[in-house]
This record gives C-alpha cells, structure tokens and sequence, in this order.
C-alpha cells in the first residue's frame, strides 16, 4: 500500500491533537470569554482581521510538532497502563477465559509490617509506575470505578467466540511454523505475535490495507485526545487549588460543588474518550487476526 507524504494519520493523530493542545494552553493561560467574543476577530472600525500567512504557517508547524511529542507521550502513559492493566489486546482476543482487570501497583501481603525495612516494603513498587498514575490518575481511578465496582465488562475484554478462536490459533502457529518456530506461541506470556502478523498482513493483501491503517489513525487519534484530557484536567485542580481557596460558606461550598460536577464531567468525558480508544486498538487487531485465515499467499 503506498503511502503519501501527508497521510490521514498525520493529520488526524498529530496535527489536531497538537491544535487542541495548543488552544487548551492558550485558554487556559487567559480569559476564554474574550476569545469568544464577537469582536475578537475584528478591528476597532469592524474590519475582519487578516493573520499574516507566516503566523499560519508558524502555528501549523507548531501544532504538528507539539502533535508528535503528543502521540509519542501518550503512547508511553496511555499505552502502557493498557498494557499493565488489561495486556495486549491479541492475548485478550485470544484468551480462554475471562479476563480480570489487573492492578497498577502490587505489594507484597506483608509489605507494611515493617517500616524499618524500606527495600523489602517498596520490593514491587514502581517510581514510574507512579509517575504514571500522577500524570493520568483521573483515567485510572473512573476505570478502576467503572470496572471493578459498577462491574462494566467493556468490549476491549471480550475474547473471540469459538470456532474461530481454535482456527486462529492454528493458523498462527502455521505461520510462525513457516519462519522455523515450533514452540507454544499462546503459553509464552512475553511473546507478542501480533507485530509479526502486522507484516504478514501487508505483505499479502492487497484490499485490506487502507483499513488497516483507518483504524490506527482513529486509534491513534483518540489515545492522544485522552492524555490531553487528562494533562488538561491535572491543570484545572492545579489552578482551582491555587486559586480558590476553601472557604466553608456557601459562596466556598457552592464554588466547591461546581468544581466537582466540571471534575466529573472532564473525567467522564475522559473515560469516553479511552474507550474509543480501546475500541478501535481491539478492531484493528481483529481485523488482523482474522486476515490470517483468508490470506491466499498464492494470488
């Protein structure tokens, strides 16, 4: 499949997620009232205001530059909880049984008996871990709501119904057969089989690739527009609590209540967004699973 020098990824997994990130930050730095304003793009005499095309320009290479930064941010943070949480959405596809939500950080069941020993406390806990959970903890504390308490069984968990989940298997054990590997693909809990299928995919279709690549850009797009959610609410508690001190009146209750329904909404919006996410990542890598059994490598 050939491929432009400005793709539909390009621009819908880093040019608009760098303009958004860019219009969040320059709100958020000044009065958004203003930007709405009628006259805001007006002069004084009402002459619609022309922006240089070297401004344009300037913040078209802005955007996608802050756009890659972005898509690369996001897959190291939103990503990578996935990956911790819920595994590689191949595994889960092709799981035979249910899966169970996992925990970010796992202790030891007497890691806090003694304080004294802060090696053996801390022998699971991740510095990174938690500076993940700093940077998206409004993502993982509605998923853990969500999954754990209210028991939402999201489509990312569902695995493959029978038969096809027997005749996938077999037909990627074929195809690794073919490169020389004979041990158990599915019991090798480090082996991700599915990048290989990634190029075996494109190299022998020949419809299937724009689809392919339809579903990494919608993917792509929505795990970027979830960390900015999620960055950008870690700024509006930031700033509320710098801000506005808690006062207990009503004017301090009423300032605090409204806090929490824009809290929530961010959030819910948020977990919106990181379903999407987990959505389209599962179809792209059903799609892939299922092109194993029609490829015809002989046409």
């Amino acid at each position: 499949m050939e491929k432009g020098p400005f793709s539909l990824y390009d621009f819908m997994g880093y040019f608009i997620p760098g303009a958004l990130a860019l219009y969040l930050f320059v709100l958020f730095q000044s009065d958004i009232q203003y930007y709405f304003n009628k006259d805001f793009f007006y002069e004084k005499n009402k002459v619609f205001l022309e922006l240089p095309i070297y401004i344009v320009l300037f913040y078209v290479i802005i955007s996608y530059c802050l756009g890659h930064f972005l898509s690369f941010f996001s897959a190291l943070t939103i990503e990578k909880y996935t990956r911790i949480i819920y595994d590689d959405p191949s595994k889960l596809l092709l799981a035979n049984d249910d899966f169970q939500q996992r925990s970010l950080f796992k202790f030891k069941k007497d890691s806090f008996r003694n304080f004294r020993f802060k090696k053996k406390c801390f022998k699971n806990f991740s510095v990174l871990r938690f500076i993940l959970f700093l940077l998206i903890w409004p993502l993982i504390i509605y998923d853990i709501f969500m999954v754990r308490m209210l028991k939402f069984n999201h489509t990312y968990l569902k695995r493959i119904d029978e038969p096809y989940n027997l005749l996938v298997k077999k037909r990627i054990s074929e195809v690794f057969a073919e490169i020389g590997y004979k041990g158990n693909l599915f019991e090798d809990s480090k082996n991700n089989f599915h990048q290989l299928l990634i190029h075996y995919n494109y190299e022998f279709t020949k419809y299937h690739g724009h689809k392919l690549m339809n579903y990494v850009s919608l993917y792509g797009f929505l795990r970027v527009i979830t960390l900015i959610s999620c960055l950008f609410l870690n700024c509006i508690v930031i700033k509320y609590m710098y801000a506005h001190p808690f006062l207990f009146n009503f004017d301090g209750l009423k300032n605090f209540f409204l806090f929490l329904v824009c809290l929530f909404s961010i959030c819910s919006m948020t977990y919106v967004f990181y379903l999407g996410y987990l959505k389209f990542y599962r179809r792209y890598t059903l799609e892939n699973l299922m092109l194993v059994l029609i490829i015809d490598k002989k046409n």
